[in-house]
């Protein structure tokens, strides 16, 4: 058997979005040959995956890796109509090979999660679970956090890496364009590895969508790592559902909405935990709080004030953490600026071009560059624009 993989082939060029026709040209290798590489008909071998990994700006270690590449049918990615098969393919591909670099790094650094919890209260039952006992898993979840029942979540991001759960952003939930963008974020709920928490890192969110995005996720890892609702859509209601508990608990929500507030009085709502102000609107009626005319006459306002897309009252983007440092942990040197890794190295240990390990870890500082050489690295997550928010509610 070659010590290199085929497979290796398809994923690259899932990640790239690139055609066999435009890797053929890159390589010099015929589409003819490619084809019969990427089916087993013919051997990869190292002639080939050198130039593929040339042309690529891949280490050669990438075509000799043999890790999973977890279906998408794994995945809490959701799927529409507007989805295509690129997309789908990126965000699996991205996910895996996000999935097969934290397990390594865990494993030299003899880390495992900090999630045992899950499996006392994670639901095991078949069927779809009710508002009421997702209400009661959320304040659960808050517990087995040390987090206060009633409050904001002070920053999702560093209370996720507290228990363990890798919070990192992808390039490949910007897929394509704004119109393409079906999902913010993604994750796999299966139990008995370290979890990732992926997310959009385009800067087309903000600070309060990507809270909840990430919470959304978190619903999943606990709500779906034992079971499976009825469908796709349930699925997705329920991490929905847990996410505003977890955010925003019943009793503050009780406690401070009330059936006659207009929207303006939900700016400092939404100031005070964190969450948008079309989450705390549907939060008030998923609890009864305001009825169905009322719910759908805040939304159309919310509309004809443009604060569908661009709501006032900015809240900051969280930055992750816990990612950078077991990479900085694992393989960091010290400088006189701080830790820095060699580029060229953990690229080749991991099997995984550094310009991703770079952004997954939103930045790592390399060591060659005190000598003028440094990897490809792509342009960082962005920050929102917060700027659109506040001219907007200017103008208004």
């Amino acid at each position: 058997m070659s010590d290199f993989n085929p497979n290796r082939i398809v994923l690259a060029r899932r990640l790239e979005g690139i055609s066999q026709k435009e890797l053929s040209a890159s390589t010099g290798i015929s589409q003819a040959k490619l084809s019969k590489l990427q089916n087993g008909i013919s051997v990869l071998d190292k002639r080939d995956a050198i130039r593929l990994s040339s042309a690529l700006d891949y280490p050669i270690s990438f075509f000799e890796r043999r890790d999973e590449i977890l279906p998408l049918s794994s995945l809490t990615y959701r799927k529409t109509s507007k989805s295509t098969m690129a997309e789908l393919s990126a965000v699996s591909s991205e996910y895996s090979l996000l999935a097969s670099a934290v397990q390594h790094v865990a494993s030299r650094l003899n880390l495992a999660g900090r999630t045992s919890w899950f499996a006392q209260i994670a639901p095991r039952t078949h069927g779809n679970l009710s508002e009421h006992a997702i209400d009661e898993l959320a304040d659960a979840t808050r517990s087995n956090l040390g987090l206060p029942a009633t409050g904001a979540v002070p920053n999702v991001t560093r209370t996720l890496e507290r228990s363990g759960i890798i919070v990192a952003p992808m390039r490949s939930l910007g897929f394509g364009s704004e119109a393409h963008l079906t999902s913010e974020g993604v994750t796999d709920p299966s139990p008995g590895r370290m979890y990732c928490v992926g997310y959009l890192g385009s800067g087309e969110l903000s600070g309060d969508r990507l809270r909840f995005t990430k919470a959304h996720e978190f619903g999943h890892l606990l709500l779906h790592g034992y079971r499976k609702p009825d469908s796709p859509q349930q699925l997705e209601r329920e991490a929905h559902l847990f996410a505003s508990a977890f955010l925003f608990p019943r009793k503050d929500a009780e406690r401070v909405l009330t059936p006659s507030m207009s929207l303006r009085d939900f700016l400092p709502v939404k100031a005070g935990w964190g969450l948008s102000i079309a989450a705390i609107i549907s939060r008030s009626y998923s609890l009864g709080i305001i009825d169905r005319q009322r719910y759908q006459s805040l939304f159309i306002q919310l509309s004809s004030r443009g604060w569908k897309k661009h709501e006032p009252v900015p809240v900051e983007i969280e930055r992750p953490l816990l990612l950078k440092q077991m990479i900085e942990s694992a393989y960091g040197t010290p400088t006189s600026t701080g830790l820095a890794v060699d580029s060229l190295a953990i690229s080749t240990e991991l099997g995984t071009p550094f310009r991703y390990l770079d952004y997954w870890s939103d930045g790592l500082a390399d060591i060659g560059e005190q000598w003028g050489v440094s990897e490809q690295r792509f342009a960082p997550p962005n920050q929102y624009r917060a700027d659109v928010d506040n001219n907007h509610t200017e103008q208004r």
